[in-house]
């Protein structure tokens, strides 16, 4: 029994033995053919290495770091956080921005802040002051920095780019607080058709559409700040063509400065400068409850001749941009509520007219433009004559021109001139001999862009001079302050501003 377990025992381990004996032999089997393959392939490689020579040529090399370094920018633009490959970055025309990755949804972060010295000067002499004179201050001079403007802009598309919203945040000169300056919603309807509906720029004065930051020269005319219907919230329906766009405006009240000739205290001296004057506040960043008029429409068509729309968002034209010409012509009507408590020197309707043109060469440009404006008074008031009257008359003017004397300097030149016809208002003695109404400003400068005019850095200097005392054209944010009154009626002028200004966006 034992001896049969001994030979059975020894039978399988043999059975074992050579089982794993032909395994072995079949791997080493396999291994000679893979082998033989490699050396197949390798000869291969040899011979191509052979008839094209160095395999690692510089050129690939080239391109294979080409191709890396694409593949690194690609990865370096996706939000590895967001599940549908959003994607974020920036763009030399949109500034900063996210997007989702179908790009129905984006938000661009942008600003810009213009930093600037002032020096006035004017004529105080040691007369007394007449009652209710406007000059803020006893001092001839006075000059220091301030920053004139500091804004952020928040814009994009939502839902899908025919949807665009913006909404912009500018910091006060004094006190820093923010204030809103634009939010809107404007939706596309193809075919040049668009419906905007917020608070935003109105569409009268060309000077006030295009941007501070392509201004000639360092501030708007004195011109623009007296007659610009400014912003307001309401609704603005537009077309463009290749060369004609038509916009039409309908909301709360536009803005009016010096639209009456009595002072707020209803001093029966009448107002001695703009800022007295019971104007029309406008709608910027009011309630439903304080409109101050029944109605207000803006009506704005352009002609352009050569050249794109968006050339003409700024005063410039740069050098290699294409000649081209833009023609306009605008006007607005408002019906003003009645203020109670007040004297009837508020206005009533008050309608407004203005034209413009510019031309652009391709290194040099011209601007022109006109503007009337009419108000009625609640009630007729006494004037100088003894007679009565019940409106106002009121004009400007604006021509300027730019040329550059190189790629990145630009010389300019700019005269306003126009008429507030207040003084027929001005009735007390010590206001018979006084002149606020005029408008006679000369300003000339320079701008540089030290890092090229495809950057956004921006230095900007000027001289302006006023021919006329400024009383009711003065404005503090330009430069220009209220010229003195002396109590013999007299008015001083030759007021003079030296500004320059540091400007940059991102």
């Amino acid at each position: 029994m034992l001896i049969s377990i001994a030979i059975c025992a020894l039978a399988s381990t043999q059975t074992a033995s050579a089982d794993d004996l032909q395994r072995a032999l079949n791997e080493i089997e396999a291994l000679r053919n893979q082998n033989a393959q490699l050396a197949a392939q390798i000869g291969r490689l040899e011979d191509r290495v052979n008839s094209d020579g160095a395999w690692l040529t510089q050129e690939r090399a080239d391109e294979i770091r080409a191709i890396v370094a694409d593949t690194l920018a690609d990865s370096a633009t996706r939000m590895n956080l967001a599940a549908d490959g959003a994607v974020a970055g920036w763009d030399k025309s949109k500034g900063f921005f996210l997007a989702s990755a179908d790009g129905n949804y984006t938000l661009g972060i942008k600003g810009d802040t213009q930093f600037r010295w002032a020096y006035n000067s004017r004529e105080i002499g040691s007369e007394p002051a007449a009652a209710g004179s406007t000059s803020s201050s006893t001092a001839d001079d006075a000059w220091g920095f301030e920053f004139r403007r500091a804004r952020l802009t928040f814009f994009g598309n939502i839902v899908d780019p025919s949807w665009f919203y913006e909404v912009k945040l500018g910091f006060a000169r004094v006190g820093g607080d923010a204030e809103l300056e634009d939010a809107f919603l404007q939706k596309d309807f193809g075919g040049g058709w668009s419906l905007r509906a917020g608070q935003f720029k109105l569409p009268f004065l060309r000077e006030f559409i295009d941007s501070a930051n392509g201004l000639l020269a360092v501030e708007r005319s004195l011109v623009n700040t007296f007659f610009s219907a400014a912003r307001s919230q309401g609704l603005e329906l537009a077309w463009e063509s290749d060369s004609i766009r038509f916009e039409g405006y309908y909301g709360e009240e536009l803005e009016g400065r010096g639209t009456a000739p009595y002072s707020q205290t209803g001093d029966v001296a009448g107002p001695l400068n703009a800022g007295q004057a019971l104007g029309v506040p406008g709608g910027q960043n009011s309630s439903f409850t304080s409109v101050s008029t029944d109605y207000a429409f803006i009506a704005r068509a352009e002609y352009k001749i050569g050249g794109a729309w968006r050339q003409f968002r700024d005063m410039q034209s740069f050098r290699g941009e294409e000649a081209a010409a833009l023609f306009g012509i605008a006007g607005y009507i408002q019906q003003v509520k009645p203020i109670s408590n007040a004297d009837g020197a508020t206005p009533d309707v008050v309608w407004s007219a203005t034209t413009d043109a510019r031309i652009d060469f391709g290194g040099a440009s011209i601007f022109v433009y006109g503007v009337y404006r009419n108000v009625g008074l609640q009630e007729a008031q006494v004037v100088r004559d003894g007679g009565d009257n019940d409106s106002l008359s009121q004009w400007g003017a604006v021509a300027q021109g730019g040329y550059f004397v190189t790629d990145s300097v630009e010389a300019f030149l700019r005269y306003e001139t126009g008429n507030s016809d207040t003084d027929q208002y001005r009735t007390a003695p010590t206001a018979l001999n006084a002149t606020g109404e005029k408008l006679s400003v000369a300003t000339i400068g320079a701008n540089w862009w030290p890092a090229g005019v495809q950057n956004k850095i921006k230095l900007t200097a000027d001289f302006g001079y006023s021919f006329d005392p400024l009383v009711d054209f003065a404005a503090s944010g330009a430069n220009y302050l209220p010229d003195f009154t002396a109590a013999n009626g007299t008015t001083n002028k030759g007021q003079w501003v030296v500004r320059s200004q540091l400007q940059f966006q991102f």
